[in-house]
């Protein structure tokens, strides 16, 4: 990312006066007055330079918009996201998954198994293909028992401890259609081996080959993540569509609406982040987040390819950190997925699929309210 460089917006000119009435609105509600806004961005003079961003004349940046929530009182994730601060968006999120990281250290959480000895993977990249699968070092069975072991199975939804670190999504895959062949019997060889060649043109299929069409009933699946994760995830999913992604009705309001509650998780998360002075901390944000702001402060790129371009970074980070909540909050967020994101190969660009999937976006409460 540049530094020493003022950041860019993804507003256009036009749409400064907005952002700016906003601002002030939210000053104004707060009761707090310009010149302790002022001071508080450690401005000295008159109320000029205020007004200018409620006019929309110019912009502030982003340490002044922070100073001017914490002075008002306000979601930082919300004012920085209404002014187009996009890489500030992506820092954020980064943030979140390292509190996750850190809440799974605490909890013994993790997902599929760590590795082999001298081979173990962080407890985060545990999660990208199962998302949390054992808590305080139990496996996660919803209630079922344990066949090799006589302690009853841990079902977390009766635990008040995990419901208040932890998000529970969900998705219901519908019932379809499906074609099942029965292969024919394999013969065995003399000798105690047995062989067969698969077809490789329609004349060599064998005939004996049974086919019936199938009813697929309805599944529930579900994927657990730590509260930061989760918000992390769908907060990204939200702000980063793909092309040819279209958000569901109001989808774009939630997104507004769970930004401005998202403000004392996000906050927690920087202010620990902030105070570990740890020697060898990671300094650079994920390959993928590092990607999609180099892309977003690209002059040289046009202003509307820069947001979906650096979408394609984000739904990557995403899956990284874990597949399967990325599908979920995806499903929740989108009515239709573009070509990028539907995984469907033979079609043209912007080809919108219907989902076979369905999902509805979490309760803003459950998901930012921890302790």
């Amino acid at each position: 990312m540049r530094t020493g460089r003022r950041e860019r917006t993804h507003l256009r000119p036009e749409e400064w006066p907005e952002a700016g009435a906003f601002l002030q609105s939210l000053v104004e509600r707060s009761g707090v007055s310009k010149r302790s806004v002022l001071a508080a961005m450690g401005y000295v003079g008159g109320t000029n330079r205020l007004n200018s961003y409620y006019r929309g004349d110019r912009l502030p940046s982003t340490e002044t918009l922070l100073a001017i929530c914490g002075a008002i009182h306000a979601s930082y994730v919300e004012v920085v996201d209404r002014f187009g601060y996009y890489h500030e968006i992506i820092k954020i999120l980064d943030d979140l998954v390292w509190l996750g990281a850190r809440w799974l250290d605490e909890d013994e959480a993790r997902g599929e198994p760590l590795g082999s000895p001298g081979a173990e993977i962080s407890r985060v990249d545990s999660l990208r293909g199962t998302g949390v699968l054992y808590w305080k070092n139990e496996p996660i069975t919803w209630g079922q028992p344990i066949p090799w072991s006589d302690k009853p199975g841990l079902d977390p939804r009766n635990v008040p401890e995990f419901m208040n670190r932890y998000f529970i999504g969900s998705y219901l895959t519908l019932e379809q259609q499906a074609v099942r062949v029965t292969l024919a019997p394999i013969e065995v060889v003399p000798g105690g081996t047995f062989s067969t060649s698969a077809p490789l043109t329609l004349d060599r299929v064998d005939p004996s080959l049974h086919r019936e069409t199938v009813v697929v009933p309805e599944h529930t699946w579900v994927t657990v993540v730590p509260k930061p994760i989760g918000l992390a995830v769908v907060l990204g999913a939200l702000a980063f569509p793909r092309r040819g992604d279209v958000y569901k009705e109001g989808a774009r309001q939630y997104r507004e609406s769970l930004g401005r509650e998202a403000h004392n998780l996000v906050k927690t998360a920087k202010t620990q982040r902030s105070e570990v002075k740890t020697p060898g901390r990671p300094r650079k944000l994920h390959t993928y987040l590092q990607r999609a702001c180099d892309i977003l402060d690209d002059s040289r790129l046009a202003f509307d390819y820069t947001r979906p371009m650096a979408g394609e970074y984000v739904v990557a980070w995403a899956d990284s950190i874990c597949r399967p909540f990325t599908h979920y909050a995806r499903l929740a967020a989108f009515e239709f997925w573009g070509e990028a994101g539907s995984e469907v190969s033979g079609v043209t660009s912007f080809t919108q699929m219907p989902q076979l999937r369905k999902a509805e976006l979490p309760e803003i409460e459950t998901l930012t309210t921890y302790s």
